[in-house]
């Protein structure tokens, strides 16, 4: 922003994003998929 002599950080940023801070181009964030959970060592346990 400060080298493109920009006011608004949103002219000089690569990707936007919307309000909620989803990239709506690439959908992200989005829900991680079981093998990448599995590569983590993570489990996702339901609410009680």
């Amino acid at each position: 922003m400060l080298l493109a002599d920009e006011a608004n950080i949103r002219e000089v940023i690569m990707f936007p994003m919307n309000q909620r801070a989803e990239d709506l181009m690439m959908n992200a964030p989005s829900d991680p998929t079981n093998e990448q959970l599995r590569e983590l060592n993570l489990r996702v346990v339901p609410d009680a």
